[in-house]
């Protein structure tokens, strides 16, 4: 699953990862003989549950997406000058009486939230009914819509599972030369999944 990327990149690992894995390879070490808790791992084990989903895939996305950081944010203002989300927001705000003004839901729309960084628009489209789009901060709100995504993904791409992944970066799995534009993204998110999956295993009574 792995060589194909690895034949191209030469990475560091995300810090969190590689001490775990370090830690679930020399037992000796002091971080091994202490508990590797996952966090916010009931909302992943709920979401993984409810869209079929591998936990310790959530669990790698997020790490690469936010490395677990609840207020992670990031504004796209090009989403604000395309003329069919400018036209749903303001079409959501008529329909949705005592939310936020035509300006904030559009600036909202714009801005990838929380753990699993899903972008408000898309949040919108898999049906997200809060007032305020800053209610994905919320780690369960955040997980689901993550999750949503991502089962949706990977029912577009059946049996490839790496497809899945890009797209959830880049919005589609484009690829230059038999590579993903963003091989570095998809290289670090199945790393981190199976370092998750050691984790959860060992946490698993």
């Amino acid at each position: 699953m792995f060589i194909l990327i690895l034949l191209h990149l030469n990475l560091s690992t995300p810090a969190l990862v590689e001490r775990s894995i370090a830690a679930i390879a020399e037992q000796d070490s002091l971080l091994a003989m202490q508990p590797l808790l996952v966090p916010y791992r009931s909302e992943i084990t709920i979401a993984a549950i409810r869209h079929h989903l591998p936990p310790a895939l959530i669990a790698g996305v997020i790490q690469e997406e936010s490395r677990f950081a609840l207020w992670a944010t990031r504004h796209e203002p090009r989403y604000q000058r395309n003329r069919r989300v400018r036209n749903a927001a303001l079409s959501w705000i008529h329909s949705h009486a005592g939310g936020p003004n035509s300006a904030t839901e559009l600036d909202d729309r714009a801005r990838s939230y929380g753990l699993m960084q899903v972008m408000g628009e898309t949040a919108r489209e898999q049906g997200f009914a809060a007032p305020y789009l800053a209610e994905l901060y919320l780690p369960e709100n955040a997980i689901e819509h993550g999750a949503r995504l991502l089962a949706k993904l990977l029912a577009r791409y059946p049996h490839d599972t790496l497809a899945a992944i890009s797209a959830y970066n880049q919005g589609t799995a484009r690829k230059r030369r038999g590579v993903y534009l963003n091989a570095r993204y998809v290289y670090r998110v199945c790393l981190a999944w199976r370092a998750y999956a050691a984790i959860f295993a060992k946490e698993t009574p």
